[in-house]
């Protein structure tokens, strides 16, 4: 057991240097991939708060916050094993915030940091790093990898679990389609595009059909 956690680990952590030559290339790819989600983060997150101030209601509710999310994703993949993806999703995430600050405090509208939006803006950055960090995870190639895109997969979907159970209780939400819709695409692209080949796409699909019903079924009952 304890040799598989240690191949886990080492694997999770990316390809190890080599030499001072790779040691140099690793530091200068880190530098550009936290520089480069900073600047992704700042950019959606402007974006997003753009689209809610300005644009119809169905385009902000697949934009927001679906589309800092999936740029968190790709701060993810990108990252140079585990410990550098949380780095990168982090300063990601991060970035889209404070960037939404300054275009609220500019053209107007919510912040995130007002009243109720407030209360969920925790959960929210959790499970935006969450979801770069699994995203990173889907690079192994194996099972785990297979888990990591099933649960990122899950993230999304749960969204849709939640507005149609609301749906039945007699909620009225009048763009839940167009959120539920950028939340299904983003759920099937991550079982499906993140896994290299048929197999192990539809392992990750399985996974994330699962949760999806363990989920549905605990909270509908």
């Amino acid at each position: 057991m304890a040799v598989a956690l240690d191949e886990f680990r080492r694997r999770a952590a990316g390809d190890l240097p080599g030499d001072f030559a790779d040691l140099e290339r690793w530091e200068h790819r880190i530098q550009r991939d936290m520089l480069l989600g900073l600047a992704m983060g700042v950019v959606a997150g402007a974006l997003a708060a753009v689209s809610v101030r300005f644009a119809p209601a169905q385009v902000s509710a697949a934009a927001d916050p679906y589309l800092v999310v999936a740029v968190v994703i790709l701060a993810g993949r990108l990252s140079l094993g585990f410990g550098w993806a949380l780095v990168n999703c982090t300063l990601t995430a991060f970035g889209a915030l404070i960037s939404r600050i300054v275009c609220v405090a500019v053209i107007g509208g919510q912040s995130p940091l007002d009243g109720g939006v407030a209360d969920s803006l925790n959960r929210l950055l959790f499970l935006m790093v969450l979801s770069g960090v699994l995203a990173s995870l889907t690079r192994l190639s194996d099972m785990w990898g297979d888990v990591a895109a099933g649960g990122l997969a899950v993230l999304f979907l749960v969204d849709d679990v939640d507005g149609y159970l609301n749906l039945l209780k007699g909620a009225v939400l009048p763009v839940w389609q167009w959120a539920a819709g950028a939340a299904l695409v983003l759920g099937l692209a991550c079982a499906l595009c993140l896994r290299p080949t048929l197999p192990s796409r539809l392992r990750a699909s399985g996974v994330a059909f699962g949760l999806v019903v363990v989920y549905t079924l605990t909270a509908a009952f």
